[in-house]
């Protein structure tokens, strides 16, 4: 794809979106599973090095859509179409495939056009020879059904030759969905995501990341143990812990950590918090806030 200044700029408004979001490249793939290297791509409108434009344009809506970007995707389509479409290199070649085709079927056929020197145009005796032996086939295989009691012409009534073909009435099968052994459904998929997919998903074991939007200090401790982590992480850094446990999570700022709970996020931890908060994050993927005592 040819290099494209709208491309470019385009890319600088994704990045500067990202960076307000507190995200770093490593964190999107994390999220998208989009090479980085392609990632940076899209960031700089350097698309050379992607594979087939339905990739590119695959990467960009998911790009755009973690971000909450979706307003610039009709942009993108239509820049990276344009960018696409800029490649008058490849249309002589495709006109002169086409040429070579159209001359070599005309050798082919032998329609009168002009041919290598030393061949004879094809006759259509030969064609017309195969049809006469494939009726005369066909015809001697009826002929030998009706006389030998193989066909009956009655079951012919079945098709309406003046206005098409009736298809008799098909007696419905039932199928025992009780049944314990498969023999009756063996082999036959139940939808067409069955088809497309026949492996289930893997499970995503529990896990607890913590996004700082600003810098914001942790104090990370499970099963009631001693804390396994405990200091000030910066703004855009990402910790992440799995979670066979319930963790107990003292957060600073609770305004500038968001919260990642078994894929799910959360959001900031407390948007209106004023001092330092108490978390408690369970594997099932509940959660809960410790209150502070009063004296």
């Amino acid at each position: 794809m040819e290099h494209d200044d709208a491309l470019v700029e385009l890319g600088r408004m994704i990045t500067e979106r990202r960076e307000n979001l507190g995200m770093t490249l490593e964190t999107v793939f994390d999220r998208t599973k989009i090479r980085p290297e392609y990632l940076r791509g899209i960031e700089a409108g350097d698309y050379k090095n992607f594979p087939e434009v339905v990739y590119i344009k695959g990467f960009v809506r998911t790009y755009l859509k973690l971000i909450g970007a979706e307003d610039l995707q009709d942009d993108f389509m239509a820049q990276i179409d344009r960018a696409q479409n800029v490649q008058p290199d490849r249309v002589p070649h495709r006109k002169q495939a086409e040429s070579r085709q159209h001359k070599n079927m005309n050798t082919i056929l032998g329609n009168g056009s002009s041919v290598p020197k030393g061949f004879k145009p094809a006759s259509h005796f030969w064609l017309f020879l195969v049809l006469v032996l494939a009726l005369v086939g066909t015809g001697a295989y009826v002929w030998y059904a009706v006389s030998y009691g193989g066909l009956d012409l009655r079951n012919l009534k079945m098709f309406n030759f003046s206005g098409g073909n009736t298809i008799p009435p098909v007696e419905s099968v039932s199928v025992d969905v009780n049944a314990t052994d498969g023999s009756e459904t063996a082999g036959v998929p139940a939808s067409a995501d069955e088809v497309v997919s026949a492996e289930p998903e893997p499970e995503v074991s529990p896990y607890l990341e913590i996004r700082a939007v600003n810098d914001v200090w942790l104090s990370v401790s499970f099963g009631g143990g001693q804390p396994v982590f405990r200091r000030t992480i910066k703004r855009g850094e990402t910790m992440r812990w799995d979670l066979n446990a319930q963790a107990r999570v003292v957060i600073g700022r609770p305004t500038a950590a968001q919260i990642i709970l078994n894929g799910k996020d959360l959001g900031i931890a407390n948007p209106t918090a004023k001092r330092s908060e108490t978390y408690l994050y369970n594997p099932d993927g509940t959660y809960s806030t410790v209150q502070r005592r009063t004296r």
